[in-house]
């Protein structure tokens, strides 16, 4: 089993370069079988660092529900996902191949030139003088003012931004955990009637977790059939 890669970093990463990251560390190649292998690491890493800057924050979440997204469908293969979805994920795919040879050729050339390949030891400082022609009167100077000023565009009010509710896997389990000490059994379908396709996942990831604890035994008759779920009085894993 692989051990988990702890980002110890000084200063900001990127999104991708944070995922690019993770999938080098385990000497992977850029495919959907590596990001789902790394979605909860990338996931985790977030959470813990609260000094990701706000502008950066939603391409953060954007990365982190397609690789969620990849992960349930290596997970669920049943689940059939939209357009969108895929092409989504060739998107990310095709973004992080692109960075990857990006950052290589980066790391060439720092080898090759160094850092000031390009700039001489010592540069001569030039000395900054301001020479106005002589044909510049106040009356052509306020002609140009006012040309600029004609270029400005005009205030827009931005969009405002929607963010949808955050559905954490941590409170999913407990909230499992505590409708199945009550009710002792129930069903997947009913559990997930009113939720959506990633509450779904996320309903589901739950399960897969309480099962591992032992918390839970569920039971299936046949193959896309209903899920059934009883709640177990002594904690001991179930596997099989």
């Amino acid at each position: 089993m692989a051990s988990v890669f702890t980002l110890e970093v000084g200063e900001f990463k990127g999104p991708l370069e944070l995922l690019l990251d993770l999938i080098e560390h385990r000497k992977l190649e850029v495919s959907d079988i590596s990001l789902s292998k790394v979605a909860d690491e990338y996931v985790e890493y977030i959470e813990d660092r609260s000094q990701i800057p706000l502008s950066e924050t939603a391409q953060f979440v954007v990365i982190a529900s397609t690789l969620l997204l990849i992960k349930s469908k290596s997970l669920l293969p049943s689940i059939e996902l939209t357009n969108d979805e895929e092409e989504d994920i060739r998107d990310l795919e095709d973004r992080l191949k692109l960075y990857a040879h990006a950052r290589h050729a980066a790391k060439l050339l720092r080898r090759r030139w160094g850092k000031s390949a390009y700039l001489p030891k010592n540069p001569q400082k030039s000395e900054i003088i301001f020479a106005p022609a002589h044909d510049i009167t106040k009356s052509n100077t306020f002609g140009v003012l006012q040309n600029l000023i004609e270029t400005i565009p005009t205030f827009t009010q931005a969009p405002t931004a929607h963010i949808a509710r955050e559905i954490k896997l941590e409170d999913v389990i407990d909230s499992l955990t505590t409708r199945m000490q009550s009710a002792f059994t129930d069903s997947f379908k009913n559990l997930t009637s009113k939720a959506d396709r990633v509450g779904s996942i996320v309903h589901f990831l739950a399960l897969l977790e309480l099962i591992k604890r032992g918390t839970l035994k569920a039971q299936q008759r046949e193959n896309f059939s209903d899920i059934t779920m009883n709640h177990e009085e002594v904690g001991t894993p179930h596997y099989g």
